[in-house]
């Protein structure tokens, strides 16, 4: 049931935040008794998923936000073995878990590494064939059994630990990132991305990020030291402090390496922030025992959970590995032809399905015609005339065909070739038969204009790049489709797409997504379609399956 934009249920009191989104998420101040602090741009991490391209020198806006892992994810060791399937869960799926080992040189995938007592307590454990992504884990206050959540909200009870409920019936706003338990182990809270928190059992509700704009998403939670309170954590390491649970301190002077991804109370009091890394900040009284910081690694941390004198830090599977699987299982059940390339702004990687695939670009190519035409202008020390920009503003808003037509007579194709060139794109042939729309290119060179227009660059200047991408952040509504499918409203999309009757129909979407977590340019391309709006569907559905699985 839903009352006011608040869920409520037998035996749970829960609040689901909203959050405003923008391109840049502003700076916070105090709600309630919650303390913000906001971190400063973190390094880049090196994620790397796909094809992983080497950034330039001095190119790109090395900006970071939150990890979230949402796939089969690894989280639980606490001395115990869970049973081959839980003893209480509701959504989620069987698990079966082998005991680990002590952290090693190269920390793998569903692997959990301990350190100080916990080292001593329990190695690790590892689980399989989990069919729901695991995000959070909490003790029992005896340490004889825990609890893991999954993203649906699913619950898993494990050793001494009681179920007391979860949200895997319910439809939620955004999804579970985190769980903590109540001090005498008879409740739990749940928190989900957007600061929506759940209580079950003996959990109180004690607030929540509702009505606030995060600068980050929230990544998870831990309770206060007598339960009447709790703590939640943003990707850059931003506290929020509800009840009596006090403010110990948090990463807001602090440049990361990663985003945080999780934190875990210290039972002498304050608490551990863990990065995606494996980075540990200690905050309060919590001792700092040690991190895999410096480790080499195949995966990111995905979660830390502690214990007296020492922590575990569990490291998991990025959902962006989803993408492609997603794709082909997808596009197996289509007619048309489909090539794509994703790139995370953020961290660099990049990710292809069917790479290398050669089509026509159709009027995609009107982004390439227009940055020409202001390379030119640059070059000329002068901005657009009055005429030009008559033709520029329709050619992508509208994707006035004329328009197109005059300046690429105007410009020629050797001058739009150059231009990509410049841009890095390898695969593109300029049309010579005077139909700029049956120019050729892959996906990977689609995304590599948009990227010119993304990030900073020697070829086009700040203004020639805002001004490209006012116009495509403006596309007429009967061509908002593509590179929007599955974004929700307030997500910022700059995007241009092509449609022309070429061999069938070719239906292309190309775009920048910013915002909600996610960095990302894509590009689409389809030929072969029997319609257009057959094409259309297909591109918006692999846009939502790369919204859906590429939020940090």
């Amino acid at each position: 049931m839903r009352i006011n934009g608040c869920r409520t249920m037998s035996g749970a009191a829960s609040v689901a935040a909203t959050r405003r989104r923008r391109r840049r998420f502003r700076d916070l101040g105090r709600c309630g008794r919650s303390k913000v602090e906001s971190a400063a741009t973190p390094t880049e991490p090196g994620t790397t998923l796909g094809t992983m391209r080497p950034r330039e020198a001095g190119v790109g806006r090395n900006r970071h936000r939150r990890l979230v892992i949402l796939l089969a994810l690894v989280v639980g060791a606490f001395g115990l073995v869970g049973p081959t399937s839980p003893a209480n869960a509701l959504g989620g799926s069987d698990a079966r878990s082998s005991a680990g080992t002590s952290p090693a040189a190269t920390i793998a995938e569903d692997s959990v590494t301990a350190f100080g007592s916990a080292a001593r307590a329990a190695p690790g454990v590892a689980l399989t064939g989990l069919a729901a992504g695991l995000v959070g884990i909490a003790s029992t206050p005896d340490g004889g059994g825990y609890w893991l959540v999954a993203a649906d909200g699913g619950v898993f009870a494990y050793g001494d630990a009681g179920f007391h409920g979860s949200t895997g019936g319910m439809a939620l706003n955004a999804p579970v990132v985190g769980m903590a338990a109540t001090p005498d182990g008879r409740g739990y809270w749940l928190v989900a991305a957007d600061g929506g928190v759940f209580a079950y059992g003996d959990a109180g509700f004690h607030g929540s990020t509702g009505g606030m704009t995060l600068n980050a998403p929230v990544v998870g939670m831990a309770s206060g030291p007598g339960g009447g309170g709790y703590w939640l954590v943003a990707g850059d390491g931003g506290i929020f402090a509800f009840g009596d649970a006090p403010f110990d301190g948090s990463t807001g002077a602090l440049t990361l390496n990663a985003p945080v991804i999780g934190m875990a109370a210290a039972p002498g009091g304050g608490y551990w922030l863990a990065a995606a890394d494996g980075g540990v900040f200690a905050f309060g009284d919590a001792p700092f025992e040690g991190s895999d910081g410096a480790a080499a690694r195949t995966s990111a941390a995905v979660g830390i959970a502690g214990r007296a004198g020492g922590y575990w830090i569990a490291f998991g599977q990025d959902r962006r590995s989803l993408i492609v699987p997603a794709i082909a299982q997808y596009v197996a059940g289509r007619s048309d032809n489909v090539t794509v390339a994703i790139e995370d702004l953020d961290t660099g990687a990049v990710i292809q399905f069917r790479p290398g695939v050669i089509e026509h670009t159709a009027s995609t190519l009107k982004v390439d015609i227009l940055a020409t035409l202001l390379e030119r202008a640059q070059s000329e020390g002068r901005g657009l005339t009055p005429t030009e920009q008559s033709l520029a503003v329709p050619m992508i808003e509208d994707s006035l065909d004329s328009a197109a037509d005059i300046l690429w007579e105007e410009l020629g194709p050797g001058a739009v070739g150059d231009l990509e060139r410049q841009a890095g794109m390898t695969s593109t042939v300029p049309a010579t038969d005077g139909i700029w729309g049956t120019t050729t290119t892959s996906a990977l060179d689609r995304v590599d204009m948009v990227k010119l227009l993304a990030e900073p660059n020697g070829v086009l200047s700040d203004p020639s790049r805002a001004y490209v991408l006012n116009l495509m952040e403006h596309i007429t509504p009967s061509q908002d489709w593509g590179a929007t499918g599955g974004v929700p409203p307030g997500v910022t999309v700059a995007l241009k797409n092509g449609f022309a009757v070429i061999n069938g129909w070719q239906i292309n979407t190309e775009g920048w997504v910013d915002g909600d977590g996610r960095n990302y340019l894509i590009g689409v391309l389809t030929n072969g379609n029997p319609s257009e709006a057959y094409g259309i569907d297909t591109v918006d559905a692999i846009s939502s399956i790369i919204w859906q699985d590429m939020e940090d």
